[in-house]
C-alpha cells in the first residue's frame, strides 16, 4: 500500500464557511465544522483524530466567537496552523454578522494558498459505497445502529451513509480497519 501523504482539513465554524472554501478552491476541500463556539465533545473527539493523520488548518471568524473557538481547539491541538481573515474581509455585503461565510473567495486564495495543495494524482477513495452496503452500514434496516455504533467505536461524530463514506476515506481508514472495526461489534 502506498504511504499517505499528509492532507489538509481546515477547522471551521459551520456549513456556509465550508460552502465558501469550496467556493474558492472546490470540492476536494476537507473542513470539520464546529457547529459554533460550544464545541461538542464528538467534534473534539473527531478533530483529535484528524491530527494523527492531517494537517490541520483553523480558520475562524474575526469575532468574539471565533476566538473562543481558537483558543478551544489549539488548547486541544497545540500545533495547528492558524489561519487568520481580517475583519475589513469577512464582512456582509448586506445585512448579517461578520464571518468566513462573507469573504471573497479570491481573499480566502490569497490567504490560504499556502497551506492548499492540489493533488498531484486524483486518488480513488479506499472505501466504496458497495463496501458500506456489503458491511451493513448502509441499505439495510438496522445500518443506522450499526453505523452509530461504529461511528462511536472510531470517534467519527454520528453520521448517516454519505457522511460516513466520507469521514472514513478522509481520517484514512484502510478496508481492513473498517472491517475489524464492524466484526468487533457483530
Amino acid at each position: 500500500m502506498a504511504e499517505k501523504v499528509k492532507s489538509t482539513i481546515f477547522i471551521v465554524e459551520g456549513k456556509d464557511d465550508t460552502a465558501r472554501l469550496r467556493l474558492a478552491f472546490g470540492n476536494q476541500v476537507q473542513t470539520i465544522e464546529t457547529g459554533g463556539s460550544k464545541i461538542s465533545p464528538a467534534v473534539l473527539a473527531m478533530i483529535d483524530q484528524a491530527s494523527q493523520q492531517h494537517e490541520l488548518i483553523l480558520l475562524t471568524d474575526p469575532d468574539f466567537q471565533g476566538e473562543r473557538i481558537r483558543k478551544i481547539v489549539s488548547q486541544r491541538v497545540p500545533t495547528i496552523r492558524q489561519a487568520f481573515l481580517q475583519k475589513s474581509e469577512g464582512r456582509p455585503h448586506h445585512k448579517g454578522s461578520l464571518g468566513v461565510e462573507h469573504a471573497d473567495p479570491a481573499i480566502l486564495r490569497k490567504l490560504l494558498a499556502q497551506y492548499v495543495q492540489q493533488p498531484a494524482i486524483e486518488s480513488s477513495p479506499e472505501i466504496t459505497r458497495a463496501d458500506l452496503s456489503g458491511l451493513g452500514l448502509i441499505d439495510r434496516q438496522d445500518s443506522a445502529v450499526r453505523r452509530s455504533k461504529l461511528t462511536d467505536k472510531l470517534h467519527l461524530g454520528q453520521t448517516n451513509g454519505k457522511q460516513l463514506l466520507k469521514r472514513l476515506n478522509m481520517f484514512g481508514i484502510t478496508k481492513k480497519e473498517l472491517k475489524e472495526a464492524v466484526e468487533n461489534f457483530d
